[in-house]
């Protein structure tokens, strides 16, 4: 029976050993994993906020060409207007002679 118990602590210690071994080898996998996650979403993150900001940069721009239109478009109304006045006032001139 003595015999028998240096047998059975050395297999236990062994398959304490193999099983640390294993636990190790698992969390550095899962640590690997862990870490390949993280940079992909920064790297989409990042993405997204260049993205945004090309968006953002199209959409001042185009908010200047829209503006610079309207302005243009307020312009030849206002024009076409103070035309059309000075026409019926011409018409009204004409009438009254």
């Amino acid at each position: 029976m003595l015999d028998i118990l240096p047998i059975i602590y050395t297999v236990s210690s062994i398959l304490s050993i193999i099983l640390a071994i294993t636990a190790i080898w698992f969390s550095l996998s899962v640590e690997r994993r862990l870490k390949q996650n993280f940079m992909n979403l920064k790297n989409l993150i990042e993405l997204q906020h260049q993205m945004t900001e090309d968006l953002m940069n199209n959409m001042s721009n185009e908010s200047g060409n829209i503006q610079s239109v309207v302005q243009q478009t307020q312009a030849e109304i206002h024009e076409t207007l103070q035309d059309m006045q000075e026409n019926c006032k011409m018409s009204s001139s004409k009438k009254g002679k």
